[in-house]
This record gives structure tokens, C-alpha cells and sequence, in this order.
């Protein structure tokens, strides 16, 4: 085993030097860190992490007990807590019981107490006072232990969801289909839960001409008590408690009774993000169950939870994959036109299950940013089109000229505007004070880095010893430049990358994007104090040499689309890159090399560009209602859920509280609070004028590119952008 006393002598340094490298205390050198960190790679050597956890105790862990993980929900519930906790500072440690031993729960909670954890959750499988008498006794702190789930028989500190709730609603769908012989199914009614979903389920069935059949089964038995019910008459439908005892249902009833003969499952389950048609199912949000929990046990131990917790959380119930279609009578193809972008692919896929409700046909038509822009100008009454994606800072100029406002199509159409995040209603669906279209796509700038990069002990104190100041995310366009210099090995052979930065400079409507970045990190929008646009203006002038700079620490080759972009930044080569965000999912491709170490920031200056696109109605459409019908759907709960899990962007408030789709792209959360920061305007929105975004990017990019490669001075390129923007535009509003 390779000791501290083994990595000091190879590397020749003292031993306390050593344990402060290891972990991250201490004055040290980056040439001694760096010597450290060689030596204890040579040796092979790998930190004891329980030895780690014994040295923190107290500080920062939190402990969960809980059955096997076999079972979704667990699984689900405890990657909730485990995340929250550990984007909170503290170590988890994970101890499974058996559900038919109490007495492991006993010998868990002895595994613990060495620890000095700050907490406990525990789903607790032991019977009542057994488990007050025998265990819950010999905790010193009884405010540490959350029972989550499993509702204790004593006073405790408790958290679960209302499964009484959850079994009545079951069997009100029973109720409805009419079912006259039912299997319920549970877990051991010693357990709150179960007996609480028993007691609703049967409360609403009492006195019906439904017949139950009652099973109480566990993981370990529950094939054989399905297999049992099998040999007897099957019932018409089965209600189920836990999830993991449906799935074992439908594999029992596939295998013995045959996949032509399905029978009605409806299960309480985890949430959800894509649509499955296994089953139907009353969703509760274990992840969510999971962090709040964690969140709840760090607050007691920072004392700003003193009191006793007993919390219900609400359950999502069952879903509706299909709200807000409308079927006509005689269905039409929808046609929609949309930007290629990976959001557009997902739409495309999402349109066969509105198909598939409706009976439409929808044909998307997918162009590019040049392509569209044309078709878009051309549009007339012969134009087959019905649903127009319009990027967000073409409304201004398009929607009064090519859309039908919604509210001639749906009067109360406002109502559904409090359903998406903060900040985009006003951007993405009101244009000239009328409702033209609802957000679909809702994105924006975002700043990632290499994590590993900037948390790396020796780019650290490298980087403070040659600026004295720390290495953090900038927060200035000046501090990006700075650190995308660091990290440039020709500027710096201790570089570990090639580039400091991305830069995304294709047509000029790209290159227009990337430099007013720069430009509103300096000024809130477009114009100034004096309702003037100036291009040429002090602010202007030194935000493009801003990002003139960034050519010595990028890479030569053409980088057209944030596509490229991230594909680029995924290789490992960069430490920064300035991406929207609903390209980022690019980022986790099968091929990417930054998985795991990718970090999120706002942008420098803290007013970031928005982006992405909204949905409109043509206003030459022969079929307004259903192209509503169909743009309501995509723009709602949980379609732009399962749509922003596949890689997309999401308007609605409820897909950020989905802890799958934020487990899987972290820097949403990020993305949601920058929408009501971003400022950008062109023009002063009380001026009520369509803004022409295409010909304005289109003159400011060509200004960029021109001084980019050197064809002209920052100055010259603006001031010549700034005459072109006079003879095209008025400038003063």
C-alpha cells in the first residue's frame, strides 16, 4: 500500500507537503504540486475514500438506508439525494437492508455511527416499536434520522407521499372502466405506504359490484405469488403499489397467458420523462423525494430546520401524453418549417404520436438558417405551410407579416402563458402587445469550461502565482480573455489543452451573435441612453477588439454552427466555449471526451443573448385550429419534458423541476435564471416597429469578420457599419 511517506520521498518534498497536496490545503508551489501529483501517479497511488470520510465524519456526510435498489423507485430516490448532496459538499454513503431481516437495519445503523454523519434518511423496513426499542433508542441525535416513506409508529421526523391519495385515484379509474374483477397488489401492510394505498383503494370500492383480489407480496417473492394468481381466473386489471412489482406482472402475464391477450396495468410509479406504453401509471417523483430530503437533512444540520419535519409531497398522478390535441372531424397535413437545429429532428419524431392521437399528418420541413429565412420572405397565400418556427429575434420583424395572432384562434390563449419559465413570454410569444406565438424552444449564451481544468490543484496555484488572483469562471470579457490565454500551450506549454477558447465565427448572422456577447456585456441592449444605436461607439469598438484577441487562443479551423462549435469543444482540446444552450446536449455526444468534467457559467457580464425559436400560426393557413392544437401540444407538459431530455430546450416552469431531464443536462438550471436577466433589445420596445434582425446581423457580421481577419481595423469596420445601419435604418427611436 503506497503511503504519504512513499509519494514525500519520490518527490522530495516533506510529508506535510504531501497530505496538503492530497488534500488541497496548504501554501503550496505549483512546481511542488506538480511533483506530488507525478509521484503518487508513479506509485499508483489511490485515496482510501472511507478513510476520507472518517477524517471529514461530522462535516460533510449524510448516510441513507434503504431496501435493495432493485426497485426503481429506490434507485430513483436515492440518485435524487445523492446528487443534491453532493453538489452541496457532502459524501453519501449507502447501506441496504432487507426488507425480511430487520436486524439488518439494526447492523446499518452500527455501520454508521463510526461515521459521524451529519444525517440519516432511512426507508425503514423494521416493525414499529421493535425498531424504537432496539435501535432508535441508541441514537444520540434523533433529529439526524429522516424516515422517509415508511411512517414510523413513534414521533419522528418523517417525509413521504400520500399514498391513500394515490389509491383512490386508482380506483376511481376502475370505477370508470368498469371493472368487475380486480387484482390489488402491495407490499406488506406493516408499511405505511401500502397500507394507506390499501385503505383508499378499497374505501372507494366498498359496496361496488368490483370484486378484489387482494395480494401482499415483497421483491423476493413475488413471482410465485403471481404465478399463483395465474393458475386461478385472471382479473380484468391490476392495481399495483410499487412499480417493480408491475413489471414482474406483465413478465408473468407475457410468458404464461401470451402478448396477444394484454392485460390493464395501472402502477404508482416513478415520473416519467418519455412516453411508455407499458403501463398506466400514477406518477411520484422519487428524485424529487430524494433531494428534498438530502436538502432537509443538511438544513437541521446547519440548524435552519430546528423543528420536527413531517412532510407530504404531492404526486404527479396520472399523465396526459395527449392534452390540448384536438381531433377534427376530417383530418389535414399539418406542414410546419423549422430551422435545422436538434430540437427540429426531435419535433419531426414527436409529430408521429400526434399522428397517431389525432389522425394528422404532420409533414415538418426542416431548412436551413439561410434557406428558411428565404422561404420566410416569399411566404403568400399559396404557401403551404401552416406552423412557422421563427427564431426569436426575427418576430419583431416577421409576425405581424406572416402570423395569424392566437387570439383570433383561441381568445383565452393567454391564460397557458404563467406555464413557461420566467422571462419568455414577453421575448417568445408577444410581439407589438399581441400574442403571435408560444414559445417551443426557448435558449441561451451560456459559458462552459473545463471543470477539471479549473479545479486542477496545479492550473490553480499556476494560474494565481502568474495573475494573484484565483482561478474562477470570468466574469468580464477582459478575465475570458486572460484565462483563454493560459490555456492557449503556444502562449503557455504548461497547458494541458491546445485552446483556450471556442469561437463560433460562420455567416455574418453567427458572427454578429458572437460579438454582441461582447458588446451587451458592456451596455444592457443595442441602444444607449439616448435611444441611438451606435456601432461605433467606445463600448462597441472595445468589444470587438475583445474578441478580435480570442485569434491567438483558438484554433485556426472554421467553425460555422454552435453544432461545430460544440462538437469542437467536445474533443478536450478547449478549456472554454460560449455555446447556446440548446446546442450543449452536443456536448455529451458518444464520442465526447469532457463527460464528467463539464462546467456551466453565466455569461461575462451577466447579460446573456437569448436564442431558439417560438411557434406560430401561418395566417395563410387553411386549418388555424389544428396547427394551434399541435403547436399548444409541443409547447406543453410533459411533451417538452421528454423532448428536452432527448437533447432540446424546454418554455415550461415544469420541466425544470424534473430532476431526469436536470440530472441529465445540469446547466439548465443555470439556463432558466438567465432568461429574465437577458436585456438585448434592439430598439425600445415602446416604439412598437418591426425591427429587421436578418439585414441589421447581416451588416454588423460582416463589420466583425472584416475586422476579425484583419481586412480592417475595429474602428473602420464599425464606423462603415455604422453608415451602412444609417442608409438601411432609422437610429435614433
Amino acid at each position: 500500500m503506497v503511503t504519504i511517506k512513499d509519494i514525500a520521498k519520490l518527490a522530495g518534498v516533506a510529508q506535510g507537503t504531501v497530505s496538503n497536496v492530497l488534500n488541497g490545503k496548504g501554501n503550496v508551489s505549483s512546481e511542488k504540486i506538480r511533483r506530488v501529483m507525478d509521484a503518487a501517479h508513479q506509485l499508483g497511488y489511490v485515496p482510501n475514500e472511507r478513510a476520507a470520510l472518517l477524517r471529514k465524519g461530522l462535516n460533510d456526510s449524510l448516510a441513507v438506508i434503504m431496501p435493495s435498489p432493485r426497485a426503481r423507485q429506490y434507485t430513483e430516490f436515492y440518485s435524487g439525494f445523492k446528487h443534491y448532496a453532493q453538489s452541496h459538499g457532502f459524501l453519501v454513503t449507502q447501506h441496504l437492508i432487507n426488507e425480511n431481516t430487520p436486524s439488518s437495519e439494526e447492523e446499518a445503523f452500527m455501520d454508521i455511527k463510526p461515521l459521524q454523519v451529519k444525517g440519516i434518511a432511512c426507508i425503514s423496513t423494521a416493525a414499529g416499536t421493535l425498531f424504537e426499542d432496539k435501535i432508535y433508542k441508541d441514537q444520540e441525535d434523533r433529529s439526524q434520522v429522516l424516515f422517509v416513506e415508511h411512517l414510523p409508529s413513534f414521533d419522528a421526523d418523517f417525509i413521504g407521499f400520500d399514498y391513500e391519495a394515490a389509491g383512490r385515484s386508482m380506483a376511481q379509474k376502475a370505477l370508470e372502466k368498469g371493472y368487475t374483477s380486480v387484482c390489488l397488489m402491495t407490499g406488506s401492510l406493516q408499511f405505511s405506504n401500502e397500507r394507506d394505498f390499501y385503505r383508499g383503494f378499497t374505501q372507494v370500492l366498498a359496496g361496488t359490484s368490483c370484486r378484489i383480489s387482494h395480494i401482499q407480496t415483497d421483491l423476493f417473492r413475488r413471482y410465485q405469488h403471481i404465478v399463483q394468481l395465474s393458475g386461478e381466473s385472471m382479473p380484468q386489471a391490476f392495481f399495483i403499489s410499487n412499480y417493480g412489482f408491475a413489471e414482474s406482472v406483465k413478465d408473468i402475464c407475457t410468458t404464461f397467458s401470451g402478448p396477444e391477450d394484454p392485460l390493464a396495468i395501472y402502477t404508482v410509479s416513478p415520473t416519467f420523462t418519455m412516453p411508455e406504453n407499458d403501463f398506466i401509471k400514477y406518477e411520484m417523483n422519487y428524485r424529487q423525494l430524494g433531494t428534498i430530503a438530502a436538502e432537509t437533512l443538511i438544513k437541521k444540520a446547519s440548524g435552519r430546520e430546528p423543528g420536527p419535519v413531517h412532510q407530504i409531497l404531492k404526486s404527479s398522478g396520472f399523465k396526459d401524453w395527449y392534452a390540448n390535441i384536438l381531433v377534427p372531424e376530417e383530418p389535414r397535413p399539418l406542414n410546419v418549417i423549422t430551422l435545422d437545429s436538434p430540437e427540429a429532428y426531435i419535433m419531426r419524431s414527436f409529430s408521429r404520436l400526434y399522428t397517431r392521437k389525432s389522425g394528422v399528418p404532420v409533414n415538418v420541413c426542416i431548412f436551413s438558417y439561410e434557406e428558411i429565412y428565404e422561404a420566410f420572405n416569399s411566404l403568400s397565400a399559396s404557401s403551404p405551410y401552416d406552423v412557422l418556427r421563427l427564431d426569436v429575434t426575427w418576430l419583431s420583424w416577421f409576425a405581424e407579416k406572416l402570423l395569424r395572432p392566437l387570439t383570433q384562434i383561441e381568445p383565452g390563449i393567454g391564460d397557458c402563458l404563467s406555464d413557461f419559465l420566467t422571462g419568455t413570454p414577453e421575448n417568445y410569444a408577444v410581439t407589438h402587445g399581441e400574442i403571435y406565438t408560444l414559445p417551443s424552444t426557448p435558449s441561451v449564451q451560456m459559458l462552459f469550461y473545463r471543470k477539471d481544468l479549473f479545479e486542477s490543484p496545479i492550473y490553480r496555484r499556476m494560474y494565481f502565482e502568474q495573475f494573484r488572483t484565483e482561478l474562477l469562471p470570468p466574469k468580464t470579457f477582459e478575465e475570458f480573455n486572460r484565462i483563454a490565454a493560459f490555456f492557449t500551450k503556444r502562449l503557455n506549454p504548461a497547458s494541458p489543452v491546445d485552446y483556450g477558447a471556442t469561437i463560433t465565427l460562420g455567416s455574418t448572422g453567427v458572427a454578429g451573435s458572437e460579438y454582441l456577447a461582447r458588446l451587451f456585456s458592456h451596455q444592457e441592449n443595442l441602444y444607449d441612453k439616448d435611444r441611438r444605436i451606435r456601432l461605433d461607439s467606445p463600448a462597441a469598438i472595445d468589444s470587438l477588439r475583445e474578441l478580435i484577441q480570442v485569434r491567438r487562443f483558438t484554433s485556426p479551423d472554421y467553425c460555422p454552427w454552435w453544432t461545430n462549435t460544440a462538437q469542437a469543444f467536445a474533443t478536450g482540446n478547449y478549456a472554454m466555449s460560449i455555446l447556446y444552450s440548446n446546442y450543449a446536449s452536443g456536448l455529451l455526444d458518444h464520442d465526447s471526451r469532457i463527460v464528467g468534467n463539464i462546467g456551466y457559467a453565466m455569461m461575462p457580464g451577466a447579460n446573456p443573448v437569448i436564442g431558439g425559436g417560438s411557434l406560430g400560426v401561418s395566417k395563410y393557413s387553411s386549418c388555424p385550429e389544428s396547427a394551434l392544437s399541435f403547436i399548444k401540444w409541443m409547447c406543453s407538459e410533459p411533451i417538452s419534458s421528454a423532448a428536452a431530455l432527448l437533447g432540446s430546450t424546454s418554455p415550461c416552469r415544469l420541466t425544470y423541476e424534473n430532476y431526469e431531464v436536470i440530472n441529465s443536462f445540469p446547466w439548465m438550471n443555470l439556463a432558466k435564471k438567465c432568461f429574465p436577466l437577458s436585456k438585448g433589445d434592439r430598439i425600445p420596445r415602446d416604439t412598437g416597429l418591426p425591427f429587421d434582425e436578418r439585414k441589421f446581423l447581416s451588416i454588423l457580421g460582416l463589420a466583425v469578420k472584416n475586422a476579425y481577419s484583419g481586412v480592417a481595423a475595429p474602428e473602420e469596420a464599425l464606423s462603415q457599419a455604422q453608415e451602412q445601419l444609417a442608409a438601411h435604418f432609422r437610429t435614433e427611436f
